[in-house]
């Protein structure tokens, strides 16, 4: 049978070469765009050394099958794939922080409770489900009534990238609860794990990339962000 760290150093190339690919790509964009790309080639680049790392066994956390990459990884991911998903909607500073702050939360909680275990563990899964919601109202709401004011095409990416993300992390925390009740065997949970990790990290750069023209730029090569005033009057 193929050996955990084998599971990890096959993830870590395919994410590299994800990487180049994308990086090669990136020149066939508009500079204008490029802006929103940068982002998810630099998540994806990230993942890439992680997942190497861990590979190569850097960095333990005792007890468990984590390590600090890996942590450090999922950190990245989530919250800059949700922080852009939110800033393609035009929201405010002010969401974007909460957006940004949400998955950040997630991550750390349920780490740290899949390190300490008991009912530690469950407290932190519980708030990666109650942050999963929380990210569905802002998205399905506040964020979706700011969108209303893109143009089509752009208001139409975002409602796909949501729809994308919300559906991924979604299967992410199906998969984490199958973790915390021991259903499957560590390979098999390092197996979907870096499948998922692959999926949603490639997966979303990649409907990005296609889709980026779609996203209305101004002077700066910037779609319009509302400033918090504005963001306060529209209950954004």
């Amino acid at each position: 049978m193929i050996s955990g760290s084998a599971v990890y150093e096959i993830a870590a190339v395919l994410l590299a070469v994800a990487a180049v690919v994308l990086s090669g790509w990136l020149r066939r964009i508009p500079s204008s765009h490029r802006h929103y790309c940068y982002p998810v080639v630099a998540v994806v680049g990230i993942s890439a050394v992680t997942t190497a790392l861990t590979a190569a066994g850097v960095l333990p956390v005792p007890g468990s099958q984590l390590t600090v990459p890996n942590i450090v990884d999922d950190f990245v991911a989530y919250t800059v794939l949700w922080t852009l998903t939110v800033a393609i909607a035009g929201a405010s500073r002010r969401t974007l922080a909460v957006a940004a702050a949400i998955p950040a939360v997630q991550v750390i909680a349920f780490n740290g409770g899949t390190i300490v275990g008991g009912a530690i563990g469950l407290v932190g899964f519980g708030v990666l489900v109650i942050g999963q919601l929380l990210l569905a109202y802002l998205l399905l709401g506040p964020v979706w009534r700011r969108a209303a004011d893109l143009p089509d095409d752009q208001r139409l990416l975002h409602w796909k990238s949501r729809n994308l993300l919300l559906f991924l992390i979604g299967m992410l925390v199906a998969y984490s609860l199958l973790a915390v009740a021991d259903v499957f065997d560590p390979f098999v949970l390092t197996v979907i794990s870096e499948y998922m990790g692959l999926l949603i990290r490639v997966g979303f750069a990649g409907f990005l990339f296609a889709n980026v023209d779609a996203i209305a730029v101004d002077r700066t090569g910037f779609a319009g962000v509302t400033s918090e005033s504005a963001g306060a009057q529209r209950a954004d």
